[in-house]
């Protein structure tokens, strides 16, 4: 249920989270589960209207063409200059447990040095760096995340009938409660082209916010069919494309690394395992889409938060290959000034983020309290060739509530509750003031209409919902086809 005003009955059914935070939707679902068909065939394409056999779900052996390195994790190259040359002989990075893609610590993108004999700056920290490299000019232009080897995937592909959704099982990945996930696909074998949508359905941080957030994907396996997924309305302008919906059930907005949680007041342990299990699915989503053009990365609420989240991960594990887009729906940060150090603290410690993305972001984020909007300076250097923007409606309902736990009438010493959601003046004083912060990238929009809505690209408002008189739709097209952005609503 989308959850649009704010009330004591209707926050009964919330789905919420915070700095990553927000209520999911399931207005596009119908019917019940989807039967998981296994992996995909050699190819990483299944022939049109063909039909598979293979029912062994995330088992299953699947080619993987998508894959073009063998073997675990390499050695580090080192951090280098875009201007220069390679940096030289990069210590292996350190961490990432075997088999994993985990690249560790390595060591941060130096800006790189300008003009003749310039070096750049080797990357910094455990993971080791090269001695940078020295060239005849050229300023580098890396951001401050950390470098990686290249993505190899250690799973099957997909393997689906032609635009049927179908639950495909994945290995050990995990719910908050420690049952198994999956994912959901909707395959179109002509596109190179995938859009990956996170669901979103609230954050456990407190025992009030766990209690309304999913623990476990049972409820959100059934196809998907309004706003983004419906290929029936010809103004989508992802509506051939290939679909992977990503459920929500670790209670960690998608990016948590903490598998061993305690919340107080809440019984068992917790999983917060977001991001691994992001790492999981994408073993088996890369391999899928060999030669893929475009990725477009998009989710509502706690999926919009974990979409930036995981946006940078995301991109890596593609490779500079395709075009990578992201639209944030509904999971807007926020300076200090409305998300303060100690809810962005707890956040931080109680879903492990120092392991996903702060670590994504390295030294472009060096406050372990305050790193929000660091992080969207981070994002919106290093993808700066491509279009993206966030989403979220002046008087959100639901995120007002949730930065309201931290707020607290404006005290900011995260002793509120549910009935002390962040004014709906200041909650719009706090939209646009992230705007104001973002301004100087001209690639990165935002859509403010008016309202309490919370949440757009899961349903039909999609394609009804207008700002400052441009229409939803025609926002999130010119990102989609790369044409543009804006600044919507005031």
């Amino acid at each position: 249920m989308r959850i649009r005003h704010a009330s004591l009955l209707a926050f009964s059914s919330l789905c919420s989270f915070a700095v990553l935070i927000a209520c999911g939707s399931d207005s596009s679902s119908s019917g019940g589960d989807v039967n998981a068909t296994g992996g995909f065939p050699q190819g990483g394409y299944p022939s049109s209207g063909g039909f598979s056999s293979d029912t062994g779900g995330s088992s299953s052996s699947g080619g993987t063409a998508g894959s073009t390195s063998s073997g675990g994790n390499g050695p580090s190259t080192g951090g280098a200059s875009s201007g220069g040359g390679a940096s030289s002989g990069g210590d292996t990075s350190s961490g990432g447990d075997t088999g994993s893609n985990d690249a560790g610590t390595g060591g941060d993108v130096g800006a790189g040095g300008s003009g003749a004999g310039g070096s750049g700056a080797g990357g910094a920290g455990p993971g080791g760096a090269g001695a940078g490299g020295s060239g005849a000019g050229g300023a580098g232009t890396g951001g401050g995340g950390n470098e990686r080897p290249p993505f190899v995937p250690t799973g099957p592909a997909l393997t689906a009938t032609d635009g049927t959704w179908t639950w495909i099982d994945v290995a050990g990945t995990k719910c908050r409660d420690g049952s198994a996930s999956g994912l959901a696909v909707s395959l179109k074998s002509a596109s190179k082209k995938v859009m990956i949508y996170l669901e979103g359905g609230g954050a456990c941080f407190n025992s009030t916010t766990c209690g309304l957030n999913p623990a476990n994907s049972a409820g959100q396996r059934g196809a998907k069919t309004a706003g983004l997924f419906d290929r029936t309305n010809a103004k989508n302008p992802v509506k051939d494309w290939n679909y992977v919906y990503i459920p929500y059930c670790t209670g960690d907005v998608h990016v948590g690394t903490n598998d061993a949680g305690t919340i107080a007041g809440v019984a068992g342990t917790q999983h917060f395992v977001g991001r691994l299990n992001m790492e999981k699915y994408l073993n088996r989503i890369v391999p899928t889409f060999p030669g893929v053009q475009q990725v477009l990365l998009t989710g509502i609420s706690a999926g919009g938060f974990g979409a930036a989240g995981n946006a940078d991960f995301v991109a890596w594990a593609f490779g500079s290959g395709p075009t990578f887009n992201l639209i944030d729906d509904s999971g807007p940060p926020m300076s200090t000034d409305y998300v303060p150090t100690c809810l962005q603290d707890a956040w931080r410690t109680t879903w492990g983020l120092d392991q996903s993305m702060l670590k994504d972001c390295g030294a472009s984020c060096p406050k372990t309290n305050d790193y929000l909007i660091d992080y969207s300076h981070f994002l919106a250097t290093k993808y700066s060739t491509t279009y993206s923007g966030v989403i979220d409606s002046q008087g959100d309902s639901i995120i007002s509530l949730f930065y309201g736990f931290g707020y607290d009438g404006g005290a900011k010493d995260c002793n509120g509750n549910i009935l002390t959601a962040i004014p709906a003046a200041t909650f719009k004083a706090g939209l646009l003031d992230f705007r104001s912060k973002m301004a100087s990238y001209p690639k990165f929009g935002t859509y403010f209409p008016t309202g309490t809505q919370h949440t757009w690209l899961g349903d039909g408002t999609l394609y009804t919902g207008t700002a400052g008189g441009t229409a939803l739709i025609d926002w999130v097209t010119a990102i989609v086809n790369n044409t543009g952005t804006s600044n919507a609503g005031n």
